[in-house]
């Protein structure tokens, strides 16, 4: 009951968000997106506890989280007007030629979902670091636990607790209303995404062809695994790509609403892995610098508003509450090299450890393959300058990862890239919707 009454919350905070932009017409997607946004939400509403120094427990955090839903909807009438329009207005059908696909993606959605459920925590970063933190903050009624006064297993401590709270405060939110593991929020997590990738594209490319790309994503076999282990890279992954497909829009439509929905998922994104930052600076750069001749000032303002909103987030965490909150201050500057960079023997470690990892069909199958074979025949049929503008954004993210791990000493090529490698699936499955000749070819959808 009370896992019932703390989703709903979630989603009536994230609803009250996603109904205030009209780009957002399908039911499929204002669903999922508010959920997302929810979950997003309410971490912060359970940061803002810890903060003013309130004891977490099931009471604090459901009293917090209907606090939040009231305030982003602060006009019960208009609410209630909104939910009875997102059910009566939207006529969803199915058709006989999507059933085998999505057959298919519920099969796999629902074992990943089930795991999570019923299956204990069994990642060992997690069980020494964000679950065992989350656990003992609703013993000891905070996050600042007697868990990192401990000198005697500090050294056993995983480095998780450091990273972005996202997934920690998740735990704190799930275990809270009694679930045994708490992760059941990660299975919803990733049915709200593939629910949201299937019906966005489909705006723009036939439903066969967007089953294809999900189920095709749903094989990668590390990918699939994180669907349903509890890390931080998935749900990072997860509201990344989001935030960039929006980014993509607003290029194509310089609609504001594409914007702002931009904005508020890469800083979701910046709420689960602290490193984000990195590429969402980057991606700001290379928005000014393609809006700068249309736009002028205005486009410096944008990218600036677009890094402030993922300044804001990582700000929260990685500034106020280890200076002010928490009682071991990381060491940044000492983990920041400057030594010794870009030598070619360093570079070429890098440069072939990414390679491997990136295009190892022992963690990823044929996904990556079959999404490189398209974007090259979308170039060569379509001749277009957007197939290569949608292949910069990948590029871009690898460029930044090279560079991340030539400067910073926590960050590795076997776990942390391997794992962001998932940032450049989600991506280039989104992005294929973008393709010319996928869009010139075939029919467009107007269903969800």
């Amino acid at each position: 009951m009370l896992f019932i009454c703390i989703l709903l919350l979630q989603f009536l905070a994230g609803f009250g968000i996603v109904d205030r932009f009209p780009v957002l017409t399908r039911l499929a997607q204002k669903i999922s997106l508010s959920i997302l946004t929810g979950f997003f939400l309410s971490t912060l509403a359970v940061y803002v506890l810890e903060i003013l120094h309130f004891p977490i427990s099931t009471f604090s955090v459901l009293t917090a989280n209907v606090l939040l839903a009231a305030s982003v909807n602060y006009h019960p009438a208009k609410l209630i007007r909104s939910l009875k329009l997102l059910v009566i207005k939207e006529n969803v059908s199915i058709q006989i030629y999507e059933i085998i696909f999505l057959t298919a993606i519920a099969y796999l959605l629902f074992f990943s979902f089930w795991r999570t459920y019923s299956i204990p925590v069994t990642p060992y970063d997690s069980i020494v670091g964000i679950d065992l933190v989350a656990r003992r903050a609703l013993k000891e009624s905070h996050i600042v636990s007697s868990l990192f006064f401990r000198e005697d297993f500090r050294p056993y401590l995983s480095t998780q607790p450091y990273y972005a709270p996202f997934t920690m405060l998740m735990q704190i939110i799930y275990r809270s209303v009694g679930l045994p593991f708490g992760q059941v929020w990660l299975g919803l997590l990733t049915v709200c995404f593939f629910v949201f990738a299937y019906s966005k594209m489909c705006e723009k490319v036939h439903p066969i062809i967007a089953g294809f790309c999900i189920l095709l994503l749903l094989c990668a076999p590390e990918l699939y695994a994180y669907t349903f282990l509890l890390q931080t890279d998935f749900s990072n992954a997860v509201f990344f790509a989001i935030g960039m497909i929006f980014t993509v829009n607003f290029l194509r439509s310089r609609n504001l609403q594409h914007f702002t929905l931009a904005a508020i998922f890469m800083s979701a994104a910046c709420w689960t892995r602290t490193e984000t930052i990195i590429i969402v600076a980057a991606i700001a750069l290379i928005l000014a610098i393609l809006l700068y001749s249309e736009l002028k000032f205005r486009a410096i303002q944008l990218a600036c508003i677009y890094l402030a909103a993922s300044a804001a987030s990582t700000f929260l965490w990685n500034v106020i509450f280890f200076k002010f909150y928490f009682p071991v201050t990381p060491q940044v500057k000492e983990q920041i090299i400057w030594k010794g960079l870009y030598s070619y023997e360093k570079t070429s470690t890098i440069f072939h450890g990414m390679n491997f990892f990136l295009f190892s069909m022992d963690y990823w199958g044929f996904t990556l393959y079959l999404f490189i074979l398209l974007w090259l025949i979308n170039f060569f049929i379509s001749r277009n300058g957007k197939a290569w503008a949608n292949l910069g954004w990948p590029l871009l993210i690898y460029i930044c990862f090279f560079v991340m791990l030539h400067h910073f000493s926590l960050m590795n090529i076997e776990y942390t890239f391997r794992r962001g490698v998932m940032k450049f699936l989600l991506v280039m499955c989104l992005l294929t919707s973008e393709f010319p000749i996928l869009n010139k070819r075939f029919a467009f959808s107007q269903k969800s």
